[in-house]
């Protein structure tokens, strides 16, 4: 009996996280898409595109300024340990940003007409900022996710999304173009990394005076297969993820890049809003049980039974409604980001269902094996948009690299699976 109250208490916890998770994140998620169909009649594809590669860029920087130490905060079994993990890997985002400024400073215009638009030259010198913000708003998040406080997160995750939506609707309706929508970016960064930061300092200022030069050192000695594997797997994992973007915009134009953003934009909705907090939860789970008993089958086979339950029905939703409404809600000029949703739902069902399982890689320490599926991703994304390209056709990039994607995404939750019932590869 016993034994069977803690279960039900262990899945009501579960449960009730996910919920709480899920409420902030939903309204997170509910604000820019609501204001989407009124950004898309303010900004061009032009904008969008602009703004998709500076995010891109971003992205693809933000993976080496904290050295990846982030992800092993969730790791020590001393709190004073993993603060100083902490504050490890916002120090190296000050100094890794710092360098990539003076990166900008010397190739900004090269690498403008490299992406095929000259007109990002102005915003490139600002990509070290957003990569600061990234690397500091990173690490205290996982803080927070080891501490199971998820109230936090849901607050800073609707500070974001609320503030940046403020200022890019403002710099739509004064025409300030692509600015806009990269200020309100920023903004969004700033102030949810403030707020996140004000709280753990309230509750967990004791763990400040914890950090020392030795534990600091330590920690960088004991974790450093996380930069040593983490860098480069995730390098090239967002360097994928991105691809899309920069080869539409270099192959094409910035016009197709914002369509495509725009389809990114309205599928990561699900993904962050249902697939992103059941992906925290089961980090914090699952790294629990895996440190006290070597495993985490049973989290790893309920969560990816809900995902499943969940994304199925969802996806075929898409499939048939996408291009009609994309071009209802959006306006006829984005009836083409609704025919791109439709080539990509395969990419929403496996990305929803497998990418919040894949924090297995790092629970169970096998970051060699993550860098070689991150080797293989890289290939066949690259591999797919060189098919489309000798067809000239931005679709049949799309259904080339949806095709990829799914079948590396399967590769990587059978391998998952295998991590989490304690089998090593």
């Amino acid at each position: 009996m016993i034994a069977v109250l803690r279960r039900l208490s262990f899945k009501s916890g579960y449960v009730r996280n996910i919920a709480t998770l899920m409420t902030g994140t939903a309204l997170a998620q509910a604000i820019p898409i609501a204001i989407s169909p009124i950004l898309t009649r303010l900004y061009s594809p032009e904008d969008f595109g602009i703004f998709a590669l500076y995010m891109a860029i971003v992205s693809i920087a933000s993976v080496a300024v904290t050295g990846r130490y982030e992800m092993a905060i969730l790791l020590p079994k001393k709190d004073g340990d993993a603060f100083n993990v902490v504050v490890l890997a916002m120090g190296l985002s000050c100094t890794v940003s710092g360098l990539l400024f003076l990166m900008m400073v010397l190739f900004n215009q090269s690498l403008a007409e490299l992406l095929g638009a000259p007109s990002l030259s102005r915003w490139l010198y600002w990509v070290p900022v957003s990569t600061l913000l990234v690397g500091i708003y990173q690490s205290l998040n996982y803080w927070v996710n080891r501490k199971g406080h998820y109230r936090r997160l849901a607050v800073s995750r609707v500070t974001q999304s609320g503030s940046s939506a403020l200022v890019q609707l403002g710099g739509g309706y004064t025409g300030s173009g692509a600015a806009g929508l990269v200020g309100g970016q920023l903004i969004g960064q700033a102030l949810s990394s403030i707020v996140l930061g004000k709280l753990i300092y309230r509750e967990d200022r004791a763990e400040v005076g914890k950090i020392t030069k030795p534990r600091l050192m330590a920690m960088a000695r004991k974790y450093s297969d996380f930069p040593k594997y983490l860098i480069a797997a995730h390098g090239i994992n967002i360097a994928s993820s991105q691809m899309p973007v920069i080869l539409l915009g270099m192959l094409f134009n910035t016009a197709t890049a914002g369509f495509y953003t725009l389809t990114q934009r309205v599928m990561g909705a699900p993904m962050s809003l249902i697939a992103g907090a059941i992906g925290d939860v089961f980090r914090q789970e699952a790294s629990h049980s895996y440190i006290q008993q070597g495993s985490c089958k049973d989290i790893y086979q309920k969560t990816l039974k809900r995902l499943i339950l969940i994304a199925a029905p969802l996806s075929v939703l898409f499939f048939f409604a996408a291009p009609w409404v994309f071009g209802f809600v959006f306006g006829p000029a984005w009836h083409v980001s609704g025919e791109y949703a439709q080539i990509l739902t395969p990419v929403l069902f496996f990305g929803f269902v497998v990418s919040p399982l894949s924090s297995m890689f790092m629970i169970a320490e096998r970051q060699q094996v993550d860098l070689a599926w991150q080797v293989c991703f890289f290939v066949a994304v690259g591999g797919s948009f060189f098919i489309g390209m000798l067809f000239s056709s931005a679709k049949v990039s799309l259904m080339a690299f949806s095709l990829a994607y799914s079948v590396m995404q399967i590769v990587s939750g059978l391998i998952s699976y295998r991590l989490a019932a304690g089998k090593f590869l």
